[in-house]
């Protein structure tokens, strides 16, 4: 060891008996404290090195008593060589022992070791920094919570660096180049050492006050210089700090209670946006801030600057990407008789980048109804995009009242072209249609998470189908399933995200909704109307949304709220059939109450029925339905031939028939079915002939 030393300094030397008086120094021990050979004569060494800490003799009489050796002690001291700065010495010390092995005096060897000590204690403090950059970089992305972010790196800084941190925020960032009067800038979050809690009242609390920075504060020339700045807190500082509202803030108790005399200002700045400034402050660790500091400062302010920048532009994307997303989504649903509507959307928690999911109501012919629901695979504005195509285009298809399974087929196909690009576009969808007349749900399901229907009684089931796959893979058949869809019932159709999370998978998520839904109908054997609402956000909190869920949720829920009221018959393809036709349909209105627009309705059906009969060539069936503010007639039959409406000439005998209907009806049309197709007609009914004559009933039927 004291070779090694030797390299580093000159090793002092010195012998001292058993009552401290010195017997002997070398040159070094001489010169660094001043004295010469004459000097020592007969003193002891405490005498004759006063400027010394006592400590020092106390370890040459331990070795005195123990005659044991104590090294490498180390001793911070002033000596006349070195006033008035202190050094550092490493001190060890040897038992010199007689004949009887008696320890009777002491050699001490002494080396400067103060350049060797302030080496290592600033590659210390360089580690310590970097570690605490280090650290205060890791908390950037723990969070996509600014609140939390910046609440986390203040409790780091504090008191590693600082005795208090504080963050003031701009409402909005400024132009780094602007020199106001005065900043006005909203405490963000704060630490301080020793931690303490200021009550909510506490006039000390700077958490969302608005405070004003006036032109004395260090702020003004950190944002002109954009470096930080180095102060000490006096009455010039502490008057430049102006509250909006003093009940809340105190300057004065502010500062008396940080107990803060120096501090830093940083200016939060990225490029030439001005987003705040962060305050690192000291005062009762005693500690002082040096141009290091300073330097380790403005790091912090970086790292603070971006995690600020980064939150400002996740807003501004995120609410973007959701104004965009809502405003491809439904604004509000239609009011459709026979069923309840709710429908829930939420957008991810963590990311900027929306989803895909997107669900539908569509009003289709003779009072059928159009429920989709869909996801788009993948994320952000892109996937947004894709959803908005294709919810347009299941709109166009739903317009041609084409079959569940037909639409999902023309979808594939657009899917196909849109995904032509680099990267393929894949969807799930379901598409189903409920009929009025027969109270069921017409269901097709391309690669869509299986809709959950609940029935009065608490009977809960799964609408599993062929399992038919994603759009967008092509060369695919799609399949319709068919279920009865009674008054009371509650089908709920709804994306991965309402059923899936980090700590739940999706099985287990889409028992949890049927359980769900099995407890809310076995309570009420006839749900009330006005409480799906609620039944929807029951579903909605069924999935912990904590931080860090980055999946899109869609819920769709339907009831069925009414029993068709219908009257139905077979048509034979002979002439005759429509007189029976016509006498079911007048039968059917006299019993519901609306005889007074029957010749209407009678020469309406006329015509229907005369067409399926002459074209058709084959059985066809009619059906009346009674609506809440309508008549509703549909013919269908097996022939695949759609008609179209015809324009004809004063001088042609036929055409006229479907002019008729067009004229008469309120709406009209035809689709194709899966044997053929269905001719149908609307006829709206005035309210007072259905207050006077039409009840609707839960289960009348002809």
């Amino acid at each position: 060891m004291i070779s090694q030393l030797a390299d580093l300094a000159p090793i002092g030397l010195l012998v001292v008996d058993a009552e401290l008086r010195v017997r002997m120094m070398n040159r070094t021990i001489l010169e660094i404290n001043g004295l010469s050979v004459a000097d020592i004569g007969d003193r002891v060494i405490s005498d004759l090195l006063p400027d010394v800490e006592p400590y020092a003799w106390d370890v040459i009489r331990q070795v005195l008593a123990t005659g044991e050796p104590i090294l490498d002690v180390e001793i911070t001291s002033t000596t006349p060589a070195t006033y008035p700065d202190q050094r550092i010495w490493q001190v060890s010390h040897y038992p010199f022992r007689d004949s009887d092995d008696a320890t009777v005096a002491v050699g001490v060897t002494v080396v400067d070791v103060t350049k060797q000590r302030h080496a290592e204690a600033e590659r210390d403090a360089v580690e310590q920094r970097l570690r605490l950059l280090g650290r205060a970089s890791g908390l950037l992305g723990t969070s996509l919570k600014l609140s939390d972010t910046l609440d986390s790196i203040v409790e780091l800084i504090v008191p590693e660096f600082a005795d208090n941190c504080e963050l003031l925020l701009a409402d909005e960032p400024l132009d780094a180049d602007a020199r106001p009067d005065s900043l006005t800038l909203r405490g963000f979050a704060s630490a301080t050492w020793p931690s303490s809690s200021p009550r909510p009242w506490d006039p000390l609390e700077t958490i969302g006050v608005p405070v004003e920075l006036g032109p004395d504060n260090p702020a003004h020339q950190a944002l002109a210089t954009r470096r930080p700045v180095l102060f000490t807190i006096d009455d010039r500082v502490i008057r430049s700090v102006h509250v909006q509202e003093p009940s809340r803030y105190r300057a004065d108790a502010h500062f008396e209670r940080m107990a803060v005399d120096m501090a830093i200002v940083v200016p939060l700045l990225v490029g030439r946006q001005f987003f705040g400034v962060a305050y690192f402050g000291i005062g009762q660790s005693r500690r002082r801030y040096t141009d290091w500091d300073v330097q380790t400062a403005a790091e912090l302010g970086s790292r603070i600057s971006n995690a600020v920048a980064n939150a400002h532009a996740y807003a501004r994307q995120r609410t973007a990407a959701i104004t965009l997303q809502r405003g491809l989504l439904p604004h509000n649903t239609p009011a459709l008789e026979g069923l309840d509507i709710a429908w829930r959307y939420e957008p991810g928690t963590a990311g900027t980048e929306v989803g895909g999911d997107w669900f539908d109501v569509i009003g289709l012919s003779a009072g059928r109804v159009a429920l989709v629901i869909g996801d788009v695979m993948g994320r952000g504005l892109a996937a947004a995009a894709v959803m908005g195509q294709v919810r347009t285009a299941v709109r166009a298809f739903a317009a041609l009242d084409l079959p569940a399974a037909d639409v999902l087929t023309h979808l594939d196909d657009l899917v196909q072209t849109i995904g032509s690009g680099p990267e393929d576009t894949l969807v799930s969808c379901i598409y189903a249609i409920f009929e009025p007349a027969t109270g069921t749900i017409c269901l097709a399901n391309a690669g869509h998470l299986d809709p959950v229907l609940a029935r009065p009684g608490g009977e809960v089931l799964l609408l599993a189908g062929r399992g038919d796959i994603i759009l967008g893979v092509g060369g695919q058949t799609f399949s319709e399933t068919r279920h009865p869809f009674p008054a009371g019932s509650t089908l709920a159709l709804f994306t991965d995200g309402l059923v899936e999370s980090p700590s739940i998978d999706i099985d287990e998520g889409c028992r949890r909704l049927q359980r769900t839904l099995r407890t809310l109908t076995s309570l009420n054997t006839n749900i009330p109307t006005d409480d799906l609402d609620e039944t929807a956000d029951r579903l909605l909190s069924l999935l912990d949304r904590g931080e860090g869920y980055d999946d899109d949720v869609a819920l769709l829920l339907v009831r069925a709220t009414t029993t068709a009221t219908t009257a139905t018959t077979s048509i034979a393809p002979e002439p005759r059939a429509a007189r029976s036709a016509r006498a079911t349909v007048l039968a059917a209105l006299d019993d519901w109450g609306v005889a007074e627009d029957a010749f209407t309705v009678e020469l309406l059906v006329s015509e229907l029925v005369t067409n399926a009969i002459r074209y058709a060539h084959t059985p066809s069936r009619l059906v009346l339905r009674r609506g809440q503010h309508a008549l509703y007639v549909e013919v269908s039959d097996e022939d695949t031939r759609v008609p179209r409406l015809l324009h004809p000439t004063f001088d042609d005998e036929g055409g006229r028939g479907l002019q008729l209907v067009a004229e008469l009806a309120t709406h009209w049309g035809a689709r194709p079915t899966r044997t053929g197709k269905t001719v149908w007609f609307q006829l709206d009914i005035p309210n007072n002939a259905m207050q006077n004559g039409f009840r609707p009933s839960a289960g009348d039927n002809h």
